[in-house]
């Protein structure tokens, strides 16, 4: 009964002590192993950013002619774009573009046309990828893409569509905020809509301007023009 007494004091005293202190440390490192893989699954994940601004557009239209200069109308654009990205996917960013105009100014050989009713509108949609690079506070990117385009105006109801090239500048003014300059130019058939049949083009082609910002929680910028000071911790003894 002694022995039995003893053996057992031993146990509690000597043994169950090593053996949790086995088990604590087993645990602390297998959730130290799995805080990398954790954060590695985390930055792996794809996730969207938004951005949005004012826009500008220049569209020219061409109806080529044999005995005199050609036909050609031109249009300018003001408005409002909203973006949004795809991140995380291996330095390609895809991305969808809606803008939504109102034509200031028309003009056909440079001659100004006047609207008779005023009630015109435009919208505009790019859906593409870019390609980016980060240098510092700046990212450069630009890629090719697909372009919808449609107006109302007095004569016809135009629609657009073609192909378009991208490229902008990115300045990282915080580490969750950015100011973005954008352009896009596209090559469009003129001729999907109700003026196909009796006033169709002969080339269609568009300029577009952006100027934005964006805000993300999850697209941090190591490198800005104002970064946040670190704040000293102070342990205060007891």
């Amino acid at each position: 009964m002694k022995q039995f007494v003893i053996v057992t004091v031993f146990f509690i005293l000597v043994v169950n002590p090593m053996f949790a202190q086995t088990t604590e440390e087993d645990g602390q490192e297998n959730f130290a192993a799995s805080l990398p893989a954790t954060a590695a699954a985390s930055d792996k994940k794809v996730f969207a950013t938004f951005s949005y601004g004012a826009a500008s557009s220049w569209l020219t239209r061409i109806i080529y002619q044999t005995e005199r200069s050609n036909f050609v109308l031109r249009d300018f654009f003001s408005g409002l774009y909203f973006a949004l990205e795809l991140q995380n996917t291996q330095n390609i960013i895809p991305e969808i573009r809606l803008a939504a105009y109102y034509p200031f100014v028309s003009t056909f050989n440079h001659v100004p046309q006047m609207p008779n009713t005023p009630l015109h509108y435009a919208a505009d949609l790019f859906t593409g990828f870019r390609l980016e690079i980060e240098w510092n506070f700046l990212r450069l990117n630009a890629g090719p893409g697909l372009h919808v385009f449609y107006m109302s105006s007095d004569r016809w109801n135009y629609l657009n569509m073609g192909f378009a090239a991208t490229a902008g500048i990115e300045l990282a003014i915080t580490p969750g905020w950015s100011f973005m300059i954008n352009g896009i130019a596209s090559i469009d058939n003129g001729n999907l809509g109700a003026n196909g049949n009796m006033e169709p083009f002969d080339i269609t082609y568009q300029y577009q301007t952006g100027i934005g910002i964006r805000y993300s929680k999850n697209k941090r910028s190591d490198s800005a023009l104002f970064m946040p000071k670190d704040i000293p911790i102070v342990i205060l003894d007891r």
